[in-house]
């Protein structure tokens, strides 16, 4: 007796379904979609200095190691080392700890938004 095709394609198609969802969630994690602190809670004081946060935004300025991160709420600066792979109006996200109302210190991370800006 034949096998029935039909609990293969539906096996097919979760799996499919399962890798969308996963490719969605990581793109959606790294760009900065989810747990995103604005900028302007950073310049308002809302953030304790020492806080841990991750912000998004268009990169304005890079003078050096400098590099200052603007969004439509603030902006701030903070110092990467790797700088020379950054471009202005380059939109990034960037991990790292509020030292003041307008740096970060310690950051960790700059990478640059892979599809959703």
């Amino acid at each position: 007796m034949p096998k029935k095709k039909g609990k293969s394609s539906r096996k097919a198609i979760i799996g499919i379904i399962l890798v969308v969802v996963v490719a969605v969630a990581i793109i959606g994690w790294h760009d900065g979609l989810v747990g995103v602190t604005p900028i302007e809670s950073i310049n308002n004081f809302s953030v304790d200095n020492g806080t841990a946060v991750t912000i998004k935004g268009e990169i304005t300025i890079i003078f050096g190691d400098l590099v200052t991160v603007a969004d439509a709420t603030g902006g701030l600066g903070f110092l990467w080392s790797d700088s020379g792979s950054l471009s202005v109006g380059q939109i990034v996200v960037v991990r790292g700890v509020v030292s003041s109302p307008i740096t970060l210190t310690d950051v960790t991370s700059v990478a640059p938004v892979w599809l959703i800006a």
